[in-house]
């Protein structure tokens, strides 16, 4: 009687353990340790969803470590620092992988008479020597350089020769920001329909909306935050990742040229061979697609998402080729060709067309990077009736890089130097017309 009496208490208690020693064991079996991720770029947006079409929550800065939780179509979704959730780019996170996010960080310069050049590259024109410890602020960085804006003028300084300011709140980010006086006078709106809080939050209510392109003075800056002063004279509170601090000269919604899709068309291909050397040994759609490759590459180290309308010898339908572009809604749109005329040596040089009278500027600013780097005479900008571009929905232009049927143009052209200083033309104007 008393073995039946023990037998039971103890038999309960074994199965309490042994249950116990389950759980930990499966705890132990299904634990998962954080996949945490450094950002190393200077600042990376965050959007609500896996893609770009998703609007910018907010951004992490560098140094910020996230959790990644998943990954979709190239992006991670990601725990931030201050625990709430959403998405970041996967391609961006490496330092110099890519021109980072538009945003307004502080620096200060940490070299004596410290070059402020027009464009990112030591061969660009020196704007103004920097000295030592002047203060600048960061908007945006790609390749290794930063473009600052001090004492009124905007250039890019190499990275390494800025110190960040470290912020006073930035040990406790659930701290509220701290209102300090502006750095900067003016802000534009890099899109249409940017909202503008009654409170420097995400959560604000909205009081006003602004389109791209619309100054707002600056008042005062918290955090990633700027309060600002409409044309109308409302008050309120815009986010430092939707504005610019120089005038939008673009017509995308990205913020830089890291986050753009450009749909490259290399002319001709297939049965159309385009214009033919006077020797017929060379013919246009080999060097388009030459040229429009070595146009790919060069962007793709910036980080852009690169589309060809067609990759390899084949013929690509001229309406198809502006069907592609409107389909994939691209950011940008660039058809290489290479022109001829009825008498040989008539003709020499570069020139730019547009269609719609939007994409004007853009062709400008290609127009005036390819002037600067290539070797041949300039024909400047035109308008052009061309079906790639006449039924393209999107910012798009066609560029004539010189002359089959003159001889010092195929001499130029045909050669891979002249092809890559192409790229590096476009290259520039591109994150330029990004910015």
């Amino acid at each position: 009687m008393l073995k039946k009496i023990l037998k039971k208490p103890t038999i309960k208690l074994l199965m309490i353990h042994l249950a116990m020693i389950a759980a930990i064991l499966l705890a132990f079996v299904t634990y998962k340790p954080k996949d945490l991720v450094t950002i190393e770029t200077l600042a990376l947006n965050v959007r609500l969803g896996p893609g770009l079409d998703y609007d910018i929550t907010s951004q992490v800065k560098k140094g910020d470590k996230v959790e990644v939780l998943e990954e979709k179509d190239k992006w991670f979704h990601v725990v931030l620092p201050n625990s709430t959730k959403g998405w970041i780019a996967s391609w961006l996170i490496a330092e110099n992988s890519a021109s980072t996010a538009v945003t307004s960080i502080k620096a200060t310069v940490n070299t004596d008479d410290t070059n402020l050049r027009e464009k990112a590259n030591t061969d660009s024109d020196v704007v103004v020597k920097v000295k030592k410890d002047t203060p600048v602020l960061i908007t945006n960085e790609a390749n290794g350089w930063s473009q600052v804006e001090v004492d009124g003028k905007s250039g890019w300084i190499f990275s390494d020769l800025l110190t960040l300011t470290e912020e006073k709140n930035k040990e406790n980010p659930k701290d509220k920001p701290i209102t300090t006086k502006p750095t900067i006078k003016k802000v534009y709106a890099r899109q249409d329909d940017i909202k503008i809080r009654q409170e420097a939050s995400i959560d604000g209510l909205v009081i006003a909306t602004s389109n791209i392109g619309q100054p707002m003075d600056v008042v005062a800056e918290e955090g990633d935050w700027y309060q600002v002063k409409t044309e109308d004279g409302q008050i309120g509170y815009v986010a430092n990742w939707v504005v610019s601090t120089a005038k939008q000269l673009g017509n995308s919604s990205v913020s830089s040229i890291a986050e753009a899709t450009i749909m490259l068309d290399p002319g001709h291909g297939g049965t159309d061979v385009g214009s033919i050397s006077p020797d017929e040994t060379i013919y246009e759609k080999t060097i388009t697609f030459a040229t429009a490759n070595y146009v790919k590459e060069a962007l793709q180290t910036l980080g852009a998402n690169v589309m060809m309308t067609r990759s390899d010898d084949v013929l690509v339908p001229l309406s198809e080729i502006a069907n592609k572009s409107n389909r994939a809604s691209v950011d940008a749109f660039i058809s290489f060709h290479y022109d001829s005329t009825e008498g040989a040596n008539t003709a020499s040089g570069t020139k730019t067309y547009y269609y719609d009278d939007t994409d004007k500027l853009f062709a400008s600013i290609i127009n005036n990077s390819l002037a600067e780097t290539l070797p041949l005479p300039n024909r400047g900008v035109d308008f052009g009736d061309y079906q790639v571009l006449r039924e393209n929905d999107r910012p798009a232009v066609l560029l004539e890089l010189g002359f089959m049927n003159n001889s010092n143009d195929l001499a130029e052209f045909s050669t891979k130097s002249y092809q890559k200083k192409v790229a590096q033309a476009v290259a520039q104007a591109l994150t330029e017309y990004f910015e």
